[in-house]
């Protein structure tokens, strides 16, 4: 019997996002964007309010409860579309709508080895919930937009098993393909991307590290941008001169600019406290970069970026470790165990969309 062929493959967000440039380059508008370039028709479809910002051409609008409407789906006309839930059972109703409608559901599961966000309960009850609950989510997806360690995971967990796993396919997060490795040799340089404003991504953990760093080579450089407070300000203007003239803080940087960036930078650096895909590990290794990060368990997704010869993970969670752990990264790029044409080559198919994208509709293609 041969294939069905879709047309319109749209995306969702349960969230009332900007839909201005930036939306459109990253997470559920690159995917829309990507899908139009590889020649479907695509919108994103999000909760009102509008906003005045928003490319208004590239995307809809409703009340969130036509979300969660059958009739309302339907009325689409829709072949497939690609649902940014990240695996929350809160947006079942939405997922189990979209099922019902006959539309080709792709799952996008954001996911860092630890399912749980209802702290105040106790342990056991919350785990039994929410697996439960998100379990019944995923079961209304015809794929999982997931990783290899996503997949792993539910393959072992009784409440999932090879019915949610067997639906994963490999697309952990979606980057963009200007996000590549140009050819020009590497510099010895550390670059560390993220809202250093924001606690989760411990921008004091991060300081000492880059410290401890800038005293013990003294021919390393440092990049680092998103946007910062006036700690990290202070500490930078503290910095001895000749550590400072190494330490660029770059502030907000935009997505034209960031390719050019991480192909100057040998080492991605990731401190935060927990990640679940980490979109910024996945750009700088599609740009030759290895990344380095800490051994913290809320940290599984981007431990798994290190392998295939791209990078190293400490083996404590201190600055300490975490500087002997960029220190010895470097020594590997000075002595060729890192290839930045190998790095990239290796991951673009895990996470450029014009790759992934299509195995996935082809996958779940009746």
């Amino acid at each position: 019997m041969p294939k069905q062929e879709f047309h319109k493959v749209y995306t969702c967000t349960p969230v009332a996002f900007h839909a201005d440039a930036r939306f459109f380059t990253r997470d559920t508008g690159l995917v829309s964007r990507t899908l139009r370039g590889l020649g479907y028709e695509s919108k994103t479809i999000m909760p009102l309010p509008w906003h005045a910002d928003d490319e208004k051409e590239h995307i809809i609008r409703v009340a969130p409860a036509a979300l969660r409407s059958v009739k309302w789906w339907r009325k689409q006309g829709i072949d497939a579309l690609v649902l940014y839930s990240w695996g929350d059972p809160r947006y079942t109703l939405i997922a189990r709508a979209i099922h019902k409608a006959g539309v080709k559901l792709i799952l996008q599961l954001d996911f860092n080895g630890h399912f749980l966000k209802a702290e105040k309960f106790p342990r056991f009850l919350r785990e039994y919930a929410v697996n439960f609950l998100r379990a019944r989510h995923l079961s209304y997806a015809d794929a999982i937009a997931a990783s290899p360690v996503a997949k792993v995971y539910l393959q072992g967990h009784p409440r999932y098993g090879h019915s949610i796993a067997d639906k994963c396919h490999t697309m952990p997060t979606a980057v963009d393909s200007r996000f590549a490795y140009a050819g020009a040799p590497k510099e010895r340089r550390v670059i560390c991307v993220g809202d250093w404003e924001a606690a989760v991504k411990r921008p004091a953990f991060m300081r000492e590290t880059i410290q401890l760093l800038l005293e013990q080579d003294a021919g390393v450089k440092v990049d680092i941008c998103g946007p910062f407070g006036a700690a990290c300000a202070a500490w930078w203007q503290a910095l001895p001169p000749q550590q400072r003239e190494r330490t660029h803080l770059l502030g907000a940087v935009s997505h034209a600019e960031l390719p050019a960036l991480y192909n100057r930078a040998q080492v991605s650096l990731c401190t935060s406290e927990s990640e679940g895909t980490h979109g910024v590990s996945a750009e700088a290794l599609c740009c030759g970069c290895s990344v380095v990060t800490t051994n913290r368990e809320r940290l599984r997704m981007v431990h798994w970026y290190t392998t295939r010869d791209s990078g190293t993970i400490s083996a404590d969670d201190t600055p300490a470790s975490l500087c002997d752990a960029i220190l010895n990264e470097l020594y590997a790029w000075l002595c060729h165990r890192r290839d930045p044409h190998g790095i990239a080559a290796s991951w673009q198919p895990v996470f450029h969309t014009e790759q992934t994208l299509p195995r996935i509709l082809h996958a779940i293609k009746g």
